[in-house]
């Protein structure tokens, strides 16, 4: 069924480029977004019979969906969500894609919230539009796009039994900060370990090999400052021997995604640190971090 969808959707997307239709993401628009909110809530609640509450600010919408169990077993250390939920969410997402990118009005991002409202969990997916016509196009594979996404869980006590989305806060998303949080996401998935103390599936298909040892982020921080990307990685201390292959591993990712949006930028700084205290800072250049992406560089080069 999907791929009958996905193959509909590209047939479209191709007409549209053979018809002369512009797809131009610097568009802007300031008078459809009442009519997006309520073509969205009415569709969803027809076709699926969800209930649902929208927000857009400037080029994002953001999504309010309240749910009972969300989580399979909210109190497991590896949470798992709820299937049924699951394929729900996909029928939601499937339909903000389909609406906004029906309509005449530029948005850029969309905002997921899925709040469970007997116990305050709340998980929040993140996407950028000009990747749902990609995968569509299929110009990137559905794995590359899943890594796209920005998801995270989070406990929000206010959420609990708000069925109207009073406390539902709108969150409005710029490309700089979602290419950080991008990158710091995907950086997670490499070095987390999962509740057997194995590695998760390493997602990355420029990484050739698995590293020699296992190591784990204890906490990622990112930013973005006068177009220098930041990332501050804390390991244990047992791990400062694998300081190159964690460096190597954060460059690669940050290369990539920069490379995948043709996102202008100065810089990316990284700070490596241990409990201790012992702090490795690396500073490289657009043109250097480049190189490196082509195998101009190799990192013994950026270390030394």
């Amino acid at each position: 069924m999907f791929s009958k969808i996905l193959l509909f959707t590209s047939i479209i997307a191709i007409l549209f480029l053979l018809t002369g239709c512009k797809l131009n993401f610097n568009q802007t628009f300031s008078d459809k977004d009442e009519e997006i909110k309520k073509e969205l809530i009415e569709l969803t609640k027809k076709e699926y019979g969800h209930d649902i509450k929208v927000k857009i600010v400037n080029k994002t919408i953001d999504v309010y969906f309240p749910v009972n169990n969300l989580l399979k077993d909210d109190k497991a250390e590896e949470k798992k969500l709820n299937e049924e939920i699951a394929k729900k969410i996909d029928r939601v997402i499937f339909l903000i894609h389909r609406v906004a990118l029906s309509s005449d009005k530029k948005l850029d991002f969309y905002v997921a919230t899925v709040a469970d409202m007997e116990n305050g969990n709340e998980l929040s997916i993140i996407g950028y539009f000009p990747d749902v016509l990609k995968v569509r196009l299929l110009n990137i594979s559905k794995n590359e796009f899943s890594q796209r996404l920005i998801k995270g869980l989070n406990k929000n006590s206010k959420a609990i039994d708000d069925w109207e989305g009073k406390n539902f806060k709108i969150e409005e998303i710029f490309l700089p900060n979602f290419l950080a949080g991008q990158i710091a996401q995907r950086i997670k998935m490499a070095v987390s370990k999962n509740s057997s103390g194995e590695n998760k599936k390493n997602f990355f298909w420029f990484q050739e090999k698995k590293p020699k040892e296992i190591f784990e982020a204890k906490e990622i921080q990112w930013g973005l400052k006068d177009k220098i990307f930041f990332f501050v990685l804390e390991i244990p201390d047992y791990q400062e021997k694998n300081i190159q292959e964690i460096f190597n591993l954060i460059l690669k990712t940050t290369a990539h995604v920069l490379w995948a949006y043709d996102f202008d930028y100065s810089a990316t700084r990284v700070l490596i640190k241990s409990k201790n205290e012992n702090k490795k800072i690396f500073f490289i250049n657009k043109k250097d971090l480049e190189l490196f992406r082509k195998g101009g560089i190799k990192i013994e080069e950026l270390i030394n």
